[in-house]
């Protein structure tokens, strides 16, 4: 079977010949590549990103840029982002008045850390509101096939979404410890907010589901110790459950990225219709471990994920790395639901070799009987 194969075996709920090796390499790339970026994605192909990935036997699925861009319906709506002096600013002006956010670029880590949160206060909420309700999707097949054509058999490519209603607020936009004040001070402008960014989600969802993927992406960062069950029930799960119902509906699966702490929501949302937890991290960077993970997902949800950024990168070990990967694929003879990949993206510091080691450990440790 070609790795792509392997991918679609397993999201058919079939048994591949070996546990498909799938990687999120950009992060990495960018740092040991030394490539300037910001916020804004991928534009166009990355055709070192695509060298990499094949050099190291790995499917490529997500970070790639946008799929579709955002049109406003009602005038007086505009959204302007760009870089200066390390400093990545998105703007959002509209008739309801406009909001900044401000991250700044970090050396050390290749990335940007929030200096200014988009919202300030529940005062911002009509703004969001207004753009929710005025906006539709655009798709852009032509970078998705560019992609595709790109990395052959190499690719599996997921087509993202935004983040939900919750994970906007509590992991975006807003932060934790405003969403959850917020959400006891205000609860009718919280609902309000949550409920207009999933409406758009599902608008920008019906844009996107002819298209040519075969996998909906939620890249919410889901961790269960914020965004308990309670705000899953609350305020997520009706809207999980219709992406999935919609993507199942068109012949296409659901994907969730949860990279925290998986415990409780593993469940939830595969009873909500979820076919992939995405990022999954075991222990010892969080509590489960492959076999726990996978006592709590059942025999048909599929785990990717499984090597902790803390054994990953150059905090781990060799030896450590290699029986975090054992651990994970000794799993497969539970379920071969199952993908081996990062818990989340492959940290910039993980030594070369450990990437490269991956595809003869899968061969190894990894095959069907």
């Amino acid at each position: 079977m070609t790795p792509r194969e392997r991918v679609q075996a397993v999201y058919r709920g079939e048994r591949p010949d070996r546990v498909p090796l799938i990687l999120d390499l950009s992060h990495w790339y960018k740092k040991n590549y030394a490539r300037p970026f910001d916020l804004s994605g991928f534009t166009a192909v990355e055709h070192d990103l695509v060298e990499l990935h094949k050099s190291v036997g790995a499917v490529a699925y997500v970070e790639m840029g946008s799929f579709f861009s955002l049109e406003f319906t009602a005038p007086g709506i505009s959204v302007d982002r760009w870089t200066e002096n390390g400093v990545f600013h998105t703007r959002i002006t509209t008739p309801n008045g406009a909001i900044e956010e401000r991250r700044v670029f970090n050396e050390a880590s290749y990335s940007y850390a929030i200096e200014k949160y988009l919202l300030d206060s529940v005062d911002d909420f009509p703004v969001v509101c207004a753009v929710m309700d005025n906006c539709r999707a655009r798709p852009n097949w032509q970078l998705y096939r560019a992609w595709e054509k790109a990395l052959g058999e190499y690719g599996y490519i997921y087509a993202a979404l935004p983040y939900s209603g919750l994970g906007y607020l509590i992991s975006r936009y807003f932060g934790v410890e405003n969403t959850i004040y917020t959400a006891f001070d205000h609860p009718d402008e919280t609902r309000a907010v949550i409920e207009a960014v999933n409406r758009a989600n599902l608008r920008i969802l019906d844009e996107l589901l002819d298209g040519p993927f075969e996998t909906v992406f939620m890249s919410d960062n889901f961790d269960s110790n914020v965004q308990t069950k309670e705000l899953f029930e609350t305020y997520s799960r009706a809207y999980y459950a219709e992406v999935a119902r919609r993507a199942h509906a068109a012949g296409k699966h659901l994907a969730v990225h949860v990279d925290g702490e998986m415990r409780g929501a593993l469940s939830w949302m595969r009873d909500a219709g979820v076919d992939c937890i995405d990022a999954v991290t075991p222990a010892p960077m969080f509590s489960l471990t492959p076999r726990d993970a996978r006592k709590e997902a059942g025999p048909n949800l599929i785990l990717s994920g499984g090597i902790p950024p803390t054994v990953f990168g150059s905090m781990g070990s060799d030896p450590e790395f290699e029986d975090s990967v054992k651990s994970w694929l000794e799993t497969r003879e539970e379920s071969h639901s199952l993908f081996l990949a990062a818990g989340d993206q492959v940290p910039p510091d993980a030594p070369f070799h450990r990437i490269a080691a991956l595809d003869g450990l899968v061969e190894r440790f990894g095959r069907y009987s």
